[in-house]
């Protein structure tokens, strides 16, 4: 990897689109947009291991509609991937705040079984790496879990826009290996879709147009609050 670790600051905007109306938006995106590498053909598997506190803060403050709040989660694009991203993102309404460490395969087993030491090698390469272990520390991080969808990215330089459509959300509170081969799911979501709309400063024109074609509200929607549907049954 080129860098050990990224912090980026920018707007976010969810929706939540039935997926006929997701169809629609993507043939329009691709008629002026480039896709990301990854999403040139039929898009790409995104799994996340979501962790939360001991006292689940992270989960707890999503469904309060505090208006600022974190969640951390190791993500991979494959089961045999060496590298994977730690990224701890904190919100304040529209705006988001995402630091990503690139973590090795080993260091995610570790991370597993709640020992926050591997984080502790990383410490010469990044600031960030103290933050989230002081994080993960002080709040007894653990991973709670697994959620996995199917993603069709789209960039665009003017400012640093990127668009996602995830579908067929799935997740397991039962599996938390993030490298397994099968995990059994429940799916969470069959006839919608979440669009999100990433962007610095303001957002382009073009884009805008299109989300207003289809009155489109923005959403509060969070994939890792729904991927705790037993956790929510049997908490509240």
């Amino acid at each position: 990897m080129a860098e050990t670790t990224l912090s980026v600051f920018r707007n976010e905007k969810k929706y939540l689109v039935p997926y006929i109306h997701a169809v629609s938006i993507r043939g329009k995106l691709d008629e002026i947009l480039a896709r990301d590498e990854h999403s040139e053909t039929a898009g790409y598997m995104v799994r996340s291991l979501y962790f939360d506190s001991v006292n689940n803060i992270d989960y707890k403050t999503k469904l309060a509609g505090v208006q600022r709040r974190k969640k951390i989660r190791i993500r991979s694009y494959s089961q045999e991937a060496f590298k994977c991203k730690l990224e701890m993102k904190e919100k304040d309404g529209d705006l988001q705040h995402k630091v990503s460490l690139w973590i090795d395969r080993e260091d995610v087993h570790e991370l597993s079984k709640l020992n926050y030491s591997a984080l502790m090698k990383y410490f010469d390469q990044s600031q960030d790496a103290v933050l989230i272990y002081t994080t993960m520390v002080m709040g007894g991080y653990r991973p709670v879990v697994l959620v996995e969808y199917d993603r069709i990215a789209y960039t665009y330089p003017v400012y640093n826009t990127r668009i996602t459509l995830d579908m067929n959300l799935r997740s397991s509170e039962s599996n938390l290996d993030l490298f397994s081969d099968r995990p059994v799911y429940t799916a969470l979501m069959k006839e919608d879709v979440v669009l999100e709309v990433k962007y610095n400063q303001r957002l382009v024109r073009f884009v805008s147009d299109i989300l207003r074609q289809y009155h489109l509200a923005q959403s509060s929607v969070s994939k890792y609050c729904l991927g705790r549907k037993i956790f929510c049954d049997f908490e509240f």
